[in-house]
């Protein structure tokens, strides 16, 4: 039976301020900027090599796994496991669009529109144009994935330096560490939104 008590979790302002903390440790110690770049000189073959991929190679990761799975996309896009029309229209849908879409929400746009979509002519268009937007579209966007990432990176092999610090001895350690992981990325999305 699992620990029902969480270890310690960090809040979304603690990450912040212990990943700023790490990438200033990183910074100024360049035997550990080497070791989670590069990777360790020595021991578990299992974790020698860097903490993350370059920026480089982490972007064309992504582009590559983009168009691998274009074929994916188009057959989930195709055949998706709830109605679109109906969630769009579901009262927890609309609240989440109400922000950014009040305006037309409070004219009733969005339930009109929505009411008048034809979701099998949507999906034959979809399947008509096939892959290629999908996978030609991410490839339209390297430059983009590539400066985003290098602008990522920092924080993200800090977060993960950080996160990797945490115990795991327990259960709730473990757990406390997954949520800490999630909450050192809002405090990277935060950061770069401020």
């Amino acid at each position: 039976m699992s620990d029902s008590t969480l270890g310690f979790v960090p809040s979304v302002e603690d990450m912040g301020a212990a990943i700023a903390a790490m990438q200033e440790m990183i910074a100024n110690d360049e035997e550990l900027a080497h070791e989670l770049k590069e990777g360790h000189t020595s021991g578990n073959p299992m974790a020698l090599g860097p903490r993350l991929p370059t920026p480089e190679k982490w972007a064309e990761l992504q582009i590559a796994g983009a168009k691998a799975n274009a074929q994916k996309w188009l057959d989930n896009t195709t055949h998706p496991k709830k109605n679109f029309k109906e969630e769009a229209l579901r009262a927890t849908s609309i609240a989440r669009y109400k922000d950014s879409m009040s305006r037309v929400i409070a004219e009733g746009t969005w339930e009109g529109g929505m009411a008048l979509v034809d979701e099998s002519e949507a999906m034959a268009i979809i399947a008509k144009r096939g892959t290629t937007p999908y996978s030609q579209g991410i490839a339209d966007r390297a430059a983009k994935i590539l400066r985003r990432v290098r602008e990522l990176y920092d924080a993200r092999l800090a977060l993960c330096a950080t996160v990797d610090a945490l115990p795991t001895a327990t259960e709730s350690d473990r757990e406390a560490k997954m949520i800490a992981n999630l909450r050192g990325l809002k405090a990277i999305g935060a950061a770069r939104r401020s």
